[in-house]
């Protein structure tokens, strides 16, 4: 009676594992294709244009209009950290930096999703394998006939969880990369935009220039350069 109700649920078993590899591969297509669409519409594909212009920028008017007229991601960062008191490079920079830890989520939106799935599939894979042998040699102890054919058949078919496990987690390694890679890209495009922007020495204030006139200057550090 035992070996049935073990047969019984490692037949539902390894069919649900199999279920919840089928949502996780469609779930990761559809989140992969939402990234890619929203890559394409809110982050620049190429930023030198913008420091073309950032170069040619003769106040923080210009600069307020260049990052207005793009209307991606970045330039809005940049254009929000731009309308403040800014008395120097530095609070540039950290206010960029303020505004950049509010956007990023929306740039790795899904990303632990399609690491956790890329990471976890295959061994999700490899239980349904396991419940897939174990209701094969049960079946096997209550088979007066058959053989080792009977087991041959309930391996063969508890290895497609395996394969299955495989063929959901390899693209969502590849998603995940892609998507990780597009972000270091805008990451690495702001970088640009600010430095550029920070050596224009627009936001100078005349007081402090006079109280420090004698001090070394220094370079302003971002935080952007911490983020992976």
């Amino acid at each position: 009676m035992i070996n049935v109700q073990i047969s019984i649920f490692s037949f539902y078993a390894a069919r649900f594992i199999l279920g919840m590899l089928a949502v996780a591969s469609i779930l990761s297509i559809a989140f992969f294709i939402e990234r890619m669409i929203f890559f394409r519409k809110r982050l620049l594909k190429d930023a030198t244009p913008l420091l073309k212009q950032i170069e040619r920028a003769e106040s923080t008017m210009d600069l307020k209009r260049i990052m207005a007229g793009c209307k991606k991601a970045e330039t809005d960062i940049i254009l929000m950290a731009l309308n403040g008191s800014l008395s120097s490079s530095d609070i540039f920079v950290k206010r960029v930096d303020g505004f950049f830890y509010t956007e990023k989520e929306k740039w790795n939106r899904y990303s632990t999703f399609l690491g956790s799935v890329g990471s976890n599939a295959p061994f999700v894979g490899l239980l349904g394998t396991v419940f897939g042998i174990l209701k094969a040699f049960v079946d096997l102890s209550l088979t007066t006939t058959g053989g080792p054919q009977v087991v041959m058949a309930g391996i063969s078919e508890a290895l497609i969880a395996t394969a299955a496990g495989l063929m959901v987690a390899i693209p969502a390694v590849v998603f995940f990369n892609l998507c990780k890679v597009r972000v270091k890209k805008s990451v690495v495009n702001l970088q640009s935009m600010v430095a550029f922007i920070s050596a224009k020495n627009f936001f100078k204030s005349k007081s402090l220039h006079r109280n420090h006139t004698n001090k070394p200057r220094t370079r302003p550090t971002s935080l952007l350069h911490k983020v992976n």
